[in-house]
């Protein structure tokens, strides 16, 4: 295909090559960042019966105060983007300190103002951290020719789906979900030092006089095209993830326990699709990885929509799952190896940030186009945003072999 992208290539946004032996440790920090990310972002939503029980709020207020994480995410995402720019690792070790500490804290209050509280700071810190580890991933293929994304992203599919069942055997054992958060800060937090040497090389060193703004990035057509196909993306598997169960028992007539399958094998589906999106990646390039992503996708979500048993429903499911999960991950991946790296942090941040509105508006795009019609049409108006992702991705070819930056061109897209 003429949009092949080699590993090596776009060499303008290449830092000289690590040695092997770093590499691999930059890889093995980013892996487990993802690991330790998905993990207490699987344990804290298993925990949320916990939260409702322990703070006495009702079922409307819960709602509003989980959306609270997102209030916060959002600017802490673009925050965190333009401290990594100036900053380095040193931005690296404080996003993760501070996701450490905050962590447990919505265990630990037994009030609705209090959790309110405590969900604004640890989606603040949340947000950070996520840039963060995907400026660090991006930050690693750049250095070291290998890809990272992917496969980091599967490892957060997986450790998503494993703190889930270590905090729901915890709670069965009697244990209030507490514990296992609080253990796993002490454990993150324990790694700020190692991570941060384990990084050396594969970030920019800092640069107190990086532009605060980032207007060179924003102005640039490359994070609004990257940003808008990454809306599509979360549309899709935000929507599909948070609505599997509901359609299961609501729509198919299945008890609670087959119900809880539909996350399950959501969550199985984008660690397999994410992994396998990182050895295509080697043969495909971004671009044609994110067209195989929403033609994957599209039939999946339109075979669950139009499922008339529990069975091909998950097959469905697991098929949308598969495709749609490599978007993000490959979309970040692209837009950040076109850029300086002393710009990559407001790249990730940007591009990140622009997506998260799809990531918080898929939820609730479903429930109102259910109301409007049915959830199996809301369901059915996914595909055609999966399909929207796989053609519109077709825009990305004109930065597939980018051009040396021009002076005072800044941070614009090549033309």
């Amino acid at each position: 295909m003429t949009d092949r992208e080699p590993l090596s290539a776009a060499p303008r946004v290449r830092d000289d090559a690590l040695a092997p032996a770093g590499a691999r440790r930059a890889e093995v920090v980013v892996l487990a960042a993802f690991a330790g990310f998905g993990v207490t972002w699987g344990m804290y939503a298993a925990a949320i019966p916990a939260i409702r029980a322990a703070t006495g709020v009702s079922d409307g207020f819960l709602g509003a105060a989980l959306s609270c994480v997102g209030l916060t995410a959002l600017p802490a995402m673009l925050f965190a983007g333009r401290l990594i720019d100036r900053s380095g690792r040193a931005a690296f070790a404080a996003a993760l300190a501070l996701f450490a500490v905050t962590a447990p804290l919505p265990m630990l209050v037994t009030s609705g103002p209090a959790l309110v509280v405590t969900l604004l700071v640890f989606g603040g810190c949340s947000g950070a951290f996520d840039v963060a580890i995907n400026h660090a991933a991006v930050a690693a293929e750049a250095t070291s020719g290998r890809r990272v994304l992917n496969r980091a992203h599967a490892v957060f599919s997986l450790g998503l789906l494993f703190g889930s069942l270590i905090l729901g055997a915890s709670r069965s054992g009697g244990f209030t979900p507490r514990w296992p958060l609080t253990v796993l800060g002490l454990v993150l937090l324990a790694a700020v030092v190692p991570a941060r040497a384990g990084l050396a090389g594969t970030h920019a060193a800092p640069d107190p006089g990086a532009r605060a703004s980032g207007r060179g990035v924003w102005t640039g057509a490359l994070v609004w095209v990257a940003g808008t196909l990454g809306v599509l993306a979360l549309l899709v598997e935000s929507g599909l993830q948070q609505w599997s169960a509901v359609f299961l028992e609501d729509v198919l007539n299945t008890t609670p326990a087959m119900s809880s399958l539909g996350p399950a094998v959501f969550a199985g589906a984008a660690a397999a699709g994410r992994l396998s999106g990182h050895f295509l990646s080697r043969a495909l390039s971004d671009v044609a990885l994110l067209v195989g992503a929403g033609l994957v996708a599209a039939p999946g979500a339109l075979l669950l929509a139009t499922a008339a048993s529990p069975a091909v429903a998950l097959a469905g499911l697991f098929l949308a799952g598969v495709g749609i999960s490599v978007g993000s991950p490959t979309l970040y991946g692209f837009a950040g190896r076109r850029v300086p790296a002393s710009a990559r942090g407001r790249m990730v941040a940007a591009v990140s940030g622009i997506a998260y509105v799809g990531l918080l508006g898929g939820p609730g795009l479903v429930g109102q186009l259910a109301d409007l019609f049915t959830l199996r049409w809301a369901i059915g108006a996914l595909a055609v945003v999966a399909l929207l992702l796989g053609t519109g991705s077709l825009t990305l070819r004109r930065w597939s072999a980018p051009a040396a930056p021009r002076g005072g061109r800044g941070l614009r897209s090549p033309r």
